[in-house]
């Protein structure tokens, strides 16, 4: 019997040295088109991972929002300018919308490396969305730092918020895959997307306005929008920063299937 060959391990796109000094190619029209079709071919597997992450979002900021108003309606009058939109009200929905982001963190990694493997040509089941449980602790400390420095930002200039939002992007896949802190992740993304800020704001204004147009149809369209959203991070992920792959000697029918 022969015995299996050790596994080899290569690194897939760009690395953390490259990422940060800004020296490997990026065309949004090239990202773009490689996320549509990418997001096409793993539509009907990726999408029910897609679907928990948002509705588990949802389900906590209402429960968090419930706890600390009990009529839900006050904030329907005051959203449709029937009723006054009181600093109770606003901070109820901060922190309702920052304990979504923070709780629903390990969740939103998992769905995160699954659109990373897709960009290296690798199969994700639905399942594996609670992969990211692995990394439950270092993922909402991630989200926890990142949303603090945007919500106080929002407070002073809101329009560097959106730009954190993109400065940040790469902050939770850095801390998973990298296995960076998360203050060395946020700060790594935060560097590296400067070195690259012109493409990448050109991609994420492109993904904003697909946002943007989902919600005036009712949000429909979230269904197409979102899996290619983080396919978009997958292969951005891969092109600046690089992901570690592994060969194995064994050939079965598991080989190209992610496992993080």
């Amino acid at each position: 019997m022969s015995e299996d060959k050790p596994n080899t391990e290569f690194n897939l796109g760009g690395s953390v040295e490259t990422a940060l000094t800004g020296n490997y190619p990026l065309s949004p029209v090239s990202v773009l088109q490689e996320a549509w079709k990418i997001t096409l071919s793993n539509f009907f597997r990726f999408l029910p991972a897609v679907i928990i992450l948002l509705f588990s979002q949802l389900a906590i900021f209402f429960v968090v929002l419930q706890f600390q108003i009990n009529d839900l309606t006050m904030i329907i009058d005051a959203l449709q300018g029937q009723g006054e939109l009181t600093d109770t009200i606003t901070g109820a929905i901060w922190i309702a919308n920052f304990s979504a982001d923070v709780l629903s963190a390990p969740l939103y990694a998992g769905v995160s490396l699954m659109a990373m493997s897709h960009a290296a040509g690798l199969t994700c089941r639905p399942t594996q969305i609670w992969k990211g449980f692995q990394f439950a602790a270092v993922a909402s400390i991630t989200v926890m730092l990142t949303s603090s420095i945007q919500s106080g930002v929002n407070f002073i200039i809101p329009v560097l918020s959106l730009y954190l939002t993109m400065a940040f992007s790469m902050s939770i896949l850095l801390v998973c895959e990298k296995k960076l802190s998360p203050m060395q992740a946020v700060f790594v993304s935060f560097k590296a997307t400067n070195k690259k800020l012109v493409p990448l704001a050109g991609i994420y204004l492109t993904l904003f306005i697909l946002f943007v147009i989902s919600f005036m149809f009712f949000g429909i369209g979230l269904i197409v929008v979102m899996p290619f959203f983080f396919n978009v991070k997958g292969i951005l992920y891969r092109n600046m920063f690089g992901i570690k792959l592994k060969i194995s000697a064994k050939s079965d029918e598991n080989s190209r299937v992610f496992n993080a």
